[in-house]
């Protein structure tokens, strides 16, 4: 009679099996034209991504002491969207500018950290894809702009660009929203942390280019925590997926 406890733990088996078989055949594949590679000391790249919360850019500039390893420090910007936050219009008044309802603050993100890249897969000597996997973190600063928006003042019957507070303006007395820097005098400044993993596919096919797709998650938090939209708490931590873009340049001595 069969053990249904072999077929058990055949089934627990089975992805340590896989995985070992993955990493065989990219240890194989690291092999294959290996020595056709001109070996690179220093990198730098731009950067355009996309993530869960928004977008942005960076720059990143790196040393690889072989074909394996990279070391690098890498600077990014990006906006950081709150998901309540919609884009809208007054239908009711003509030539005002959208609104984004409730949003008390406009949320930045600067941050700059140290990084390392680890080759997992070699491109082979006609081609193909370089796959990577990377590691960063860092400090960062959040930078929060107040929104402001242009109201009806009843009382004058004129408008007037005012500080948005949710309990004195709603839908009956705003009239749209207003530039970004109007409230720029008073940003506030929150410090704070940010990791980062990702898996970097770099499909260039010179030696001396960096073509690349990165995609991975990345955890950040600043303190004490910004309240972006009224009647919502602040985020403790923002969690977030991105997918980049990243072209460049690489030199060094050819191997």
């Amino acid at each position: 009679m069969r053990n249904p406890g072999v077929g058990r733990a055949w089934l627990h088996r089975a992805p340590l099996t896989l995985l070992l078989a993955v990493a065989c055949c990219l240890s194989w594949a690291q092999n294959v034209g290996e020595y056709y590679h001109d070996v690179t000391d220093r990198e730098w790249d731009l950067q355009i991504f996309l993530n869960t919360a928004g977008f942005g850019g960076g720059f990143q500039h790196g040393r690889t002491p072989d074909l394996y390893n990279k070391h690098f420090w890498e600077l990014q910007f990006m906006v950081n969207k709150h998901p309540k936050s919609i884009r809208s219009i007054n239908a009711f008044f003509n030539n005002v500018r959208p609104i984004r309802y409730g949003q008390l603050y406009s949320l930045f993100l600067l941050q700059g950290g140290y990084g390392y890249q680890r080759t997992l897969h070699l491109k082979p000597y006609w081609g193909g894809v370089q796959v990577s996997y990377t590691l960063s973190a860092g400090p960062v600063l959040g930078i929060g702009i107040p929104n402001y928006v242009e109201v009806l003042n009843y009382k004058t019957g004129f408008s007037e660009i005012v500080r948005y507070d949710p309990e004195k303006h709603n839908l009956n007395n705003i009239l749209g929203g207003a530039r970004l820097f109007n409230g720029i005098t008073q940003t506030i400044f929150r410090p704070g942390f940010y990791a980062k993993t990702g898996l970097v596919f770099d499909f260039a096919k010179s030696d001396y280019k960096l073509r690349a797709l990165e995609i991975g998650i990345q955890y950040q938090m600043i303190f004490p925590f910004v309240q972006q939209m009224a009647f919502n708490p602040a985020k403790k931590f923002y969690l977030t997926g991105y997918l980049s873009f990243n072209f460049g340049k690489k030199k060094g001595r050819q191997g």
